[in-house]
């Protein structure tokens, strides 16, 4: 029988309101407020003007302050930091380790849905994508944060198979997968970056043709990810060529 062994960031759930209450807690919910109101006011000086008659649908920014990538990001890196130096101070930091991994998740959540919804705007399958990405990623800050993610991953590295010739974990397949999907939405953000710069100002003939390398220079960045993230994770094409010729 596997020993279930913490992770670093592993909480005793059960000992979490006691935790709350103690006063080195209070200490680091106020810190955590000051992180969130100093990247609310980073993002605020960042953000720029909106263009006259044009609504601002930035990835980084959003449509209001806190809905893009860049709030939760700055978040995350300052949430970091400030745990850092309470380290340093001998203090506590129990909140820190729950927060740290919700904020992780928010980045990713916040980063799929903007980049998704900025590529395919008008795509029905785009709302049931948000939700999958969102229960992937709070079942994975779950499994996180009470230590149960490590036995999880060495349970699935236990199931094996052989393509072609070589070994492949139910393990590496789900790693894959979580990786190419990642890959692949920092693709889709980049060619969705490049869409409005190409798209811009063009009108007439000339849009049609900006169209049209758009879409190809879109194909060419997602298959260009999806061949990295693949082979990030050792799953190359000679092993599916050998798996055909079987």
């Amino acid at each position: 029988m596997t020993a279930i062994v913490p992770s670093p960031v592993a909480l005793d759930l059960s000992s979490l309101p006691a935790a709350l209450m103690r006063p080195s807690s209070l200490i680091e919910l106020a810190v955590l407020a000051g992180v969130m109101l100093l990247s609310w006011l980073i993002v605020r000086a960042l953000r720029p003007a909106p263009r006259e008659g044009h609504h601002h649908h930035s990835i980084w920014f959003g449509t209001s302050l806190v809905d893009g990538v860049l709030f939760p990001v700055l978040m995350l890196a300052l949430a970091h930091v400030a745990r850092r130096v309470l380290l340093d101070l001998g203090q506590p930091v129990a909140v820190f380790r729950l927060a740290l991994p919700i904020l992780l998740s928010l980045v990713l959540i916040r980063l799929s849905v903007r980049v998704l919804r900025a590529a395919f705007p008008s795509s029905a399958l785009v709302r049931a994508a948000e939700r999958t990405i969102s229960w992937i990623a709070w079942v994975g800050v779950a499994l996180w944060v009470t230590g149960v993610l490590p036995v999880v991953l060495d349970e699935l590295d236990d199931i094996q198979w052989k393509l072609g010739s070589h070994p492949v974990s139910l393990r590496t397949l789900i790693e894959g997968s979580l990786s190419a999907g990642f890959v692949l939405v920092v693709a889709l953000w980049i060619s969705a970056a490049l869409d409005a710069r190409l798209l811009d100002g063009a009108s007439g003939e000339q849009l049609s043709l900006r169209k049209v390398a758009a879409n190809v220079l879109r194909a060419a960045l997602l298959f260009t990810g999806l061949l990295v993230a693949l082979s990030a994770v050792g799953i190359n094409l000679t092993g599916m060529s050998e798996l055909g010729g079987a």
